[in-house]
């Protein structure tokens, strides 16, 4: 049976029923695995990092990363930073039941399937709560994902779905820029495109492009939920565009890297300065502001950002150097690798709990980085010296399972 509800009971249903109890049933499902895997298995050649899940539920059809490694598909002979993906193969439901990643697909490629020449990364991801993930959205530096790309500028592309051939999207009118592009994101149903160029924000529905007029923008995403509302930082702080081609309005001012909700609740996460540190900042439109990236009234002793948020504002996966949050349902502390963790914060139990481990409530010695989940959170994706539990080397991507909701 399809599940649409996402209510307050449901919402912390699986955080908390997952972490509270080594005897749970629910809990004992839980695994961390790898999922950016050599040819024939195995650790990569080179680093994998940035990963991204699509938020379409609890099927979350496709991951996507960035990669140096060049033994994750064959041929990949440039030497370069490439983006790939990874769908999600075998059951696949509202379930949330394990994930099952098929081969590795290259999605930075060139003209006639040859080798980009030039780094490729930034990776966007569409699908939500109405939509499926397949449009994949990045960066690129490569003059030969297209043909007439003659700028020498790191551009903007969009790929239908993983092997199809890349378009150029920040080319407004068919003029290339003469500035690099900074940011990309596509929304949900991947019927727009914002991309940052020169600190202008633009955002493209079919063929048309326009210039949202906030100087300075960055760091734009899309909504989560079921509509294509966009959120970005600029000097004065979040701003927020209905459809993504709205005038844009302040919503959060001092805040920057916003991520948004507005499925049955209208939610922004958003990093902030407070002090010294760099904090999670969270509220719902209209409401009060209030600091998620602490354990009780203490504040996170370092800086956390990269916040990504989902389940109707119910849950923020964020990434943090601090070692005093919470690491588990019991709201222990209990972090002492001295390296960045990811976390996971319920805003139906207002805590936080840790989520690059391998045991439940125990940091990785590497920590783990870049921290993307699904929809409902059943799984988290997050970057980590590998092999799993290694202190030190290349990262790469592992995909923690929560267990199924």
């Amino acid at each position: 049976m399809l599940r649409t509800s996402c209510g307050l009971a449901a919402a912390g249903a699986l955080v908390v029923a997952a972490a509270a109890s080594a005897s749970s049933a629910r809990g004992s499902r839980q695994a961390t695995r790898l999922v950016s895997r050599a040819l024939g298995g195995g650790l990569p050649n080179g680093p994998s990092t940035d990963a991204v899940i699509s938020g379409d539920r609890r099927y979350a059809r496709v991951i996507a990363f960035e990669s140096d490694a060049s033994n994750l598909v064959a041929a990949d002979t440039n030497g370069l930073r490439d983006v790939f993906a990874i769908r999600r193969t075998g059951r696949i439901d509202n379930l949330g039941s394990a994930w099952h990643g098929g081969r590795t697909v290259l999605v930075s490629r060139g003209l006639g399937g040859a080798p980009a020449n030039g780094a490729s990364s930034n990776v966007s991801l569409s699908g939500d709560f109405r939509h499926r993930g397949h449009c994949i959205a990045f960066l690129s530096a490569a003059s030969n994902l297209v043909r007439g790309d003659t700028n020498g500028k790191v551009d903007a592309f969009l790929v239908r779905t993983p092997g199809r051939r890349p378009v150029r999207v920040s080319n407004p009118g068919g003029r290339q820029s003469l500035l690099d592009t900074t940011a990309v994101t596509v929304s949900g149903d991947c019927s727009r495109v914002s991309f940052v160029t020169g600190g202008g924000l633009y955002t493209r529905r079919d063929r048309h492009t326009k210039l949202l007029g906030v100087p300075g923008a960055s760091d734009p995403s899309y909504a989560t939920g079921s509509s294509d509302a966009l959120v970005f930082a600029a000097p004065a702080g979040v701003y927020l565009s209905g459809n993504g081609t709205g005038r844009p309005r302040l919503v959060a001012p001092g805040g920057s890297n916003p991520v948004f909700n507005d499925l049955k609740r209208q939610t922004l996460a958003y990093q902030k300065r407070v002090g010294a540190r760099t904090h999670i900042a969270y509220k719902d439109l209209g409401g009060a502001e209030r600091i998620i990236s602490r354990r009780g009234g203490r504040l996170a002793d370092a800086d956390s950002r990269n916040p990504v948020i989902g389940n109707s504002g119910f849950y923020v996966t964020f990434e943090s150097d601090a070692d005093n949050l919470g690491v588990d349902a019991s709201g222990r502390t209990g972090d002492f690798n001295a390296r960045p963790d990811a976390y996971l914060f319920t805003d139906v139990r207002d805590l936080t709990l840790a989520q690059s481990v391998r045991d439940r409530g125990v940091p990785l010695p590497g920590g783990g980085q870049n921290p993307s989940m699904s929809y409902y959170a059943n799984y988290i994706v997050f970057d980590s010296p590998g092999p799993l539990g290694a202190i030190g080397g290349a990262h790469q991507i592992y995909l923690r399972y929560l267990g199924p909701v």
